[in-house]
């Protein structure tokens, strides 16, 4: 047996991710919900041909992420985590203040997203570290947990908040009116929260939280494993692009509203989808855990989420009435993001035990690269295209969709399921927790 402490102050460095996660995926989509809103107001003021201003803004994450996580690791490997933190809160300070002081400039409000954008890299590619290194082995996966929590009730809190700043009722001649509130407060709301952490972080606890050491993996060796396993990579492919389209269809969510016939930037869909994934995020991984079975239950949410796509966007189709066609697509809405925002823990612990041998952060850190890079591929075929054909916005969300469900019906079941529980006891056992 070995003790271990577990000190108080690192439920602190958890609330000091969790405010920094909020301040930073709040300004991702702040615009999505009141999107036309949005894309009048800023237009003309740039020559875009094939994108708007929201999703210009929406791709710059995805962009950015892609292309400075790797060197955002480096940082985080040569710097510690103090100063990664401090980076990310002053870079999210900056972007954010910058949006809500210059906000009616879009070339402004763009420079801000850049630097918004390597916020939340810095942040995301940090989170595993700092629970590692302040949580014991029994309560890093809670700890986690409650970060990926923070980031639906970010993007939940975009939905519900911005359409209340904004007149978005289309019959309203003050149509638009408040969205420069809406932007400031959105900055200064941002600033706030990111402003904390950087007093309140610290780099290691007095002494380790565990005597267990996860094995280090290079980049290059992970990519490696990924061919080597056949099921990893080929979950690794489905992942992300489950992934991409739900990103897709909450960054054109006011698009998606116009298409099935809902007059108001209300953010009703978005709404609904967030509280359908709240609830599969919270039951069907339990449930994974409950009967052991990883792939059954990634399968049947990435089944599911073809109806509710098919009632989703085939609403106005189905429906006579416009007051009907908004209840299916509400309805729709919510099995998606039931199905697709649960498959994402369920998808994150099937690839950590397929990937046995590899870190299990160097595992995330790649489906999270994979993902982002994922769902700015699909963004950026979308807006290529749909401006030539719209149906075709539809249709390859659709496409994808089913291929994910196909996909994952030939994965194969994790080998560590039956005996995790005893690979988890046997790591927890060594190790007395004291509090502190």
């Amino acid at each position: 047996m070995r003790s271990v402490k577990a000190y108080r102050y690192r439920w602190v460095i958890l609330l000091s991710l969790v405010l920094l996660i909020i301040s930073v995926e709040s300004q991702w989509l702040t615009l999505a919900p009141v999107g036309r809103v949005a894309n009048h107001f800023y237009g003309g003021q740039l020559s875009l041909r094939y994108a708007t201003p929201v999703d210009l803004l929406s791709l710059m994450y995805l962009v950015v992420f892609v292309f400075a996580s790797v060197p955002a690791s480096y940082l985080l490997h040569r710097l510690g985590i103090r100063w990664v933190v401090w980076l990310a809160s002053g870079t999210i300070i900056f972007g954010s203040l910058t949006k809500a002081l210059y906000l009616g400039d879009l070339r402004f409000v763009l420079f801000g997203q850049f630097f918004l954008a390597v916020g939340q890299t810095l942040v995301l590619v940090s989170i595993t570290e700092i629970v590692s290194r302040w949580f014991p082995i029994r309560e890093r996966g809670m700890a986690v947990g409650l970060t990926s929590a923070s980031q639906y009730l970010s993007l939940a809190m975009v939905m519900i908040i911005s359409p209340l700043w904004v007149v978005t009722r289309s019959a309203d001649p003050m149509w638009g009116a408040g969205f420069e509130r809406m932007m400031r407060f959105w900055g200064f709301f941002s600033a706030l929260l990111a402003l904390a952490p950087a007093f309140l972080i610290k780099e290691n606890p007095p002494t380790p939280s565990s005597h267990y050491q996860s094995p280090k993996t290079s980049f290059r060796s992970s990519f490696q494993a990924l061919g080597m396993s056949p099921s990893l990579k080929g979950l690794s492919v489905i992942f992300s692009v489950c992934w991409g389209v739900l990103m897709t269809i909450f960054i054109k969510i006011d698009q998606v509203s116009e298409i099935i016939g809902i007059q108001d930037s209300n953010g009703i869909l978005g709404i609904a989808m967030f509280a359908g994934g709240m609830v599969g995020a919270t039951v069907l991984p339990a449930l994974s855990d409950r009967y052991r079975r990883r792939k059954l239950f990634f399968v049947f949410c990435t089944f599911s989420s073809i109806p509710g796509f098919a009632l989703l966007f085939l609403a106005n189709h189905i429906a006579s009435t416009p007051l009907g066609a908004t209840s299916l697509a509400v309805i729709g809405s919510s099995i998606i993001g039931l199905s697709l925002l649960a498959a994402i823990p369920i998808g994150s612990q099937y690839a950590a035990e397929l990937g046995s041998g590899v870190g299990e952060e160097v595992i995330q850190s790649l489906l999270l690269l994979s993902s982002q890079a994922s769902c700015a591929f699909i963004l950026l075929i979308i807006l290529l295209t749909e401006r030539l054909v719209a149906p075709l916005f539809l249709s390859i969300l659709g496409v994808l969709l089913f291929a994910s469900m196909i996909g994952s019906i030939f994965l194969k079941e994790s080998p560590m399921i039956i005996t995790e529980d005893d690979r988890l006891k046997e790591a927890i056992e060594v190790e007395i927790v004291h509090l502190q």
